[in-house]
């Protein structure tokens, strides 16, 4: 327990601990992937201190906070209803903070995308409240938007009712719904189902050909020129919010002791107040560095032309975070235009590693497979999707007499970026030509700003590295949108 940074190396053989109180308060160890419950917990606190121990974001071997969906997901196994548990937390959140869980706001289509918009401009809330007048209409949603159990995407033969209009969003509806299921949070381990690799779909030429001209790895380069960084950052940080000083909330109550127990609701006295300046000030220039890991006279530089210095004894913490996240935005911004591929020419991922080496390899979850139908097309006969959209594609990418072969591409298939791994999503072979197209996950209404920004950073990156290798890339959202 005093050397757990040791779990940080791989070379680190111990990967289990027994403990009786390990998993409770004071305790601290981001992580924690998957936890065993060998007695049978009564107490609801106890049992929320030891699922808050997996929660927390795991950190890589720099101690830096990893992000990953497919890396930080905890699993519990349970000798209990761990349902109920969730469903009665969920219940008490809503009692005490009024957070409404399974409901459907008017305007929550309002940041939908349609998939042929170039411009990319979003749906708003007019059109928002026409999408969700038709859910309550067609029984999927109450006048109150509670989702209701006709909403069933598991079942195979669901297809959600729209008007003609809006039938190229209903993926995006569909997840846009989803999000905000319940029973689709806790998935019960028994629902598993065990695919079949297809050996004869791997030996098969075309696939071999696929695989020869994406099975390079590839290293980058990057060429900024410090003044335009400078420029840049002075710009960002000049135009972000003012850094608000901390602030100190002070409630004195009366407390009244009875024979139906202890009292504390009435409210004696509320002050707030600002805090004195920082007396003390933390090494600005040593945070930052190891931030961007720029030199410190670039990082003077950019603090003197920004103007904004004299709010750093305001609030410390807050302006060292906002200046570091507004610089690392503005290098990256530069990196990704002056980024560039080439091949490494005895690196390449292994075509065997794609088999599976063991059952456990095999085994999926049942609400997220679809079954392919043209079995001799892809190398499992079922294909795990993430979202709607993933598994509409699925569907077309089946039945496409053009599609001569498409796999969903493992996870360990990375391209290594200057923001972190990218992983594309789809490779296949059309019948006419040989050509290659990747397909990237789209939740533009579930995710923030900045996710979408780094995941569109992420993919010019995946460009470059494709362009090195002379294969064809795209993003598209649905394969009408692929030339074939």
């Amino acid at each position: 327990m005093r050397e757990k940074e040791r779990l940080l190396n791989p070379q680190e053989p111990l990967r289990f601990i027994f403990s009786h109180s390990a998993l409770r308060e004071g305790w601290d160890n981001p992580n924690v992937f998957q936890i065993c419950t060998l007695n049978e917990t009564k107490s609801q606190d106890k049992k929320r201190q030891e699922i808050g121990r997996g929660l927390r974001l795991p950190v890589n071997r720099k101690g830096e906070r990893v992000h990953d969906e497919h890396i930080n997901r905890l699993t519990i196994i349970a000798n209990e209803s761990y349902e109920d548990f969730a469903r009665s937390l969920q219940a008490e959140f809503e009692q005490d903070y009024g957070i409404m869980f399974g409901k459907i706001d008017v305007i929550a289509f309002s940041g939908l995308i349609r998939p042929s918009d170039t411009a990319e401009n979003s749906l708003g809330q007019d059109v928002s409240k026409i999408i969700w007048e038709s859910l309550v209409a067609n029984g999927y949603l109450t006048a109150d938007g509670e989702i209701t159990d006709k909403f069933d995407p598991k079942n195979p033969h669901f297809e959600l009712a729209l008007p003609e209009e809006f039938a190229e969003l209903r993926p995006a509806i569909v997840d846009t719904i989803q999000s905000r299921l319940f029973r689709n949070r806790v998935v019960n381990a028994r629902e598993r189902h065990t695919v079949t690799f297809n050996k004869q779909v791997q030996l098969s030429p075309a696939f071999e050909e696929l695989w020869n001209r994406i099975k390079h790895r590839t290293r980058y380069r990057v060429q900024f020129d410090t003044a335009e960084l400078i420029e840049k950052a002075v710009k960002r940080i000049s135009e972000m919010e003012a850094i608000q000083p901390i602030r100190l909330s002070m409630t004195r109550v009366g407390v009244d002791i009875t024979e139906a127990g202890v009292e504390a609701d009435r409210t004696l006295e509320q002050r707030t107040r600002e805090a004195a300046p920082v007396r003390v000030l933390p090494d600005l220039l040593a945070y930052l560095q190891k931030e961007t890991e720029l030199t410190r006279h670039t990082l003077v530089e950019i603090l003197k032309q920004s103007g904004r210095l004299s709010e750093f004894r305001i609030n410390p913490q807050a302006f060292m975070t906002a200046v570091g996240l507004e610089i690392g935005r503005a290098l990256h911004d530069l990196m990704l235009e002056g980024i560039k591929y080439e091949k490494l020419a005895s690196q390449e991922w292994e075509m065997s590693r794609i088999e599976p080496q063991s059952e456990t390899e095999l085994t999926r979850y049942l609400n997220n497979l679809y079954e392919v139908q043209n079995k001799d097309k892809s190398l499992f006969d079922f294909v795990e999707f993430d979202s709607e959209v993933e598994k509409q594609f699925a569907r077309d990418l089946d039945n496409n007499e053009n599609v001569k072969l498409f796999v969903k591409l493992p996870r360990w298939f990375r391209i290594d970026t200057p923001i972190g791994p990218y992983n594309p999503d789809w490779a296949f072979v059309t019948e006419r030509e040989e050509r290659l197209y990747f397909v990237r996950e789209t939740k533009s209404t579930l995710d923030s700003e900045d996710r979408r920004t780094k995941e569109n950073q992420k993919i010019r990156c995946g460009e470059r590295h494709f362009d090195a290798l002379e294969v064809d890339f795209d993003v598209v959202t649905r394969l009408s949108e692929v030339a074939m």
